[in-house]
């Protein structure tokens, strides 16, 4: 069997984890890595025997080499979309992290050179790897719920609020992420509803930041991206959407969290609990019928970085979050951004 070369840009926190589970993988090779921090660079490189030469401090060089077949993006937001270019430019395979660029501007750009030379591109929205979430559309696409009326999504952290005192990084400028709870939660939710539910056809949002100001090592420095964002939604089958999402939230660890209305059920599921699933079904001759936890059928686990190098070798696979994916994302939060700033409606086909 072939091997699969990858290269890795980025080695912070979640490269870890990353790389521990592309290890674990049968005909996988981490070939080359990137990133600016040079002890960690040559760290990690050593662990798992890349090349000396395979360890590059700009990302171009890692794309265009010819020892990578696919790349693995794991980096701040501002660099996404210069990173799926150059991978669009050289015919590289990408998986990409979430939100899909800083501004629905990058991604417009990104959607002609893809229609151009189309390359396989994952984007991170993991939720869909959840193995609660991945029963859910099952039952979905089985109408065990009847028609659906109305779905609710919260995705809630709890780091940014004042009693952690959480320095200022990047996630906090808008030219480094774009938004803030917004792109970095927000993104998830949207996508969760695209998932469940379908394509946005509206929404009305509001946006807001709590803490204005956060230390740096010279002083305070001025936040410019929100911190909490809550929008309305409807959908072109009906469906009404209420999302909230927050990093100031106490008790709330990492709470994405998806209830699902139909005329005969309801389903309720949430990250931290990924093996179980709320369900409620109800009929004419039981309508006391309570909520019972469902535990979901192995058949339902799957690893996103397997599916990546199976999108790689040119497998077609069912509900992977893909290029469209990413600018359909990209065009819904721009739709909540500008509603928050006029106040009104927006349709998510004029954006």
């Amino acid at each position: 069997m072939s091997e699969t070369k990858i290269g890795l840009i980025g080695l912070g926190g979640m490269a870890n984890h990353h790389l521990r589970l592309l290890s674990e993988l049968q005909g996988v090779v981490i070939s080359a890595l990137c990133d600016v921090n040079e002890e960690a660079l040559h760290t990690i490189g050593d662990k798992y025997d890349v090349k000396v030469e395979n360890r590059f401090t700009d990302y171009e060089s890692l794309i265009g080499n010819g020892e990578v077949d696919a790349v693995i993006s794991i980096v701040p937001n501002k660099y996404h979309a210069g990173i799926i270019k150059l991978c669009i430019q050289y015919g590289k395979p990408i998986m990409t992290e979430k939100p899909f660029t800083v501004t629905f501007e990058e991604a417009a750009e990104l959607k002609k050179l893809f229609e151009k030379n189309p390359i396989p591109c994952m984007v991170g929205f993991s939720y869909r790897y959840i193995p609660s979430f991945r029963y859910v559309k099952q039952l979905l696409e089985e109408e065990k719920l009847g028609k659906l009326r109305h779905i609710s999504v919260n995705y809630l952290q709890q780091w940014g609020s004042p009693l952690f005192n959480v320095p200022f990084n990047w996630r906090f400028s808008k030219e480094m992420s774009g938004t803030g709870a917004l792109g970095d939660l927000g993104s998830h939710m949207i996508d969760s509803a695209r998932y469940f539910v379908g394509e946005f056809k509206a929404v009305a949002g509001m946006m807001t930041t709590f803490v204005e100001e956060r230390k740096t090592e010279g002083g305070m420095q001025q936040v410019d991206v929100d911190d909490f964002t809550s929008f309305q939604a409807t959908f072109p089958n009906g469906v009404m959407g209420t999302f909230v999402t927050s990093r100031n939230a106490i008790g709330a660890g990492n709470q994405l969290e998806v209830a699902i209305y139909g005329d005969k059920g309801t389903v309720k599921v949430c990250c931290e609990q990924p093996d179980d699933v709320q369900v409620c079904i109800k009929s004419e001759g039981n309508l006391d019928a309570p909520f019972e936890t469902v535990k979901v059928p192995e058949a339902f686990y799957l690893n996103q970085l397997q599916d990546f190098i199976e999108y790689v070798e040119g497998k077609s696979l069912k509900y992977i979050p893909n290029f469209e994916d990413g600018y359909e994302n990209q065009k819904v939060m721009e739709g909540v951004i500008q509603s928050a700033k006029t106040g009104k409606l927006v349709v998510i086909e004029e954006v």
